[in-house]
């Protein structure tokens, strides 16, 4: 199993739940279409600590090569064109376990 792990920190982290809830059916369509993918959650930081991230995805893939898929899938892609405006950092780790 691989997990895959993104955080960004966005413009105006006060509007990040309502980021989360504007995606919220391309992600339940990414959750229902792209093959491999077993997990995908997608939130706010409820800490609001200086050193937090603003949101988080937390995904889980059966293989690489699910993974590979999911990142060229034209509804990832869609999603990261609808949030790509508001990121002002990202940070990622794919690791298997």
């Amino acid at each position: 199993m691989i997990k895959h792990i993104v955080s960004w920190k966005v413009d105006k982290p006060n509007l990040s739940k309502k980021y989360c809830d504007d995606g919220a059916e391309l992600l339940q369509q990414m959750r229902e279409k792209i093959s491999g993918l077993i997990t995908l959650e997608v939130n706010a930081d409820e800490s609001r600590i200086d050193s937090s991230a603003d949101i988080v995805l937390y995904s889980e893939f059966e293989n690489w090569d699910a993974l590979t898929h999911y990142n060229q899938h034209p509804l990832h892609l869609e999603f990261k064109e609808y949030l790509g405006p508001f990121i002002v950092e990202r940070r990622m780790a794919d690791y298997e376990i």
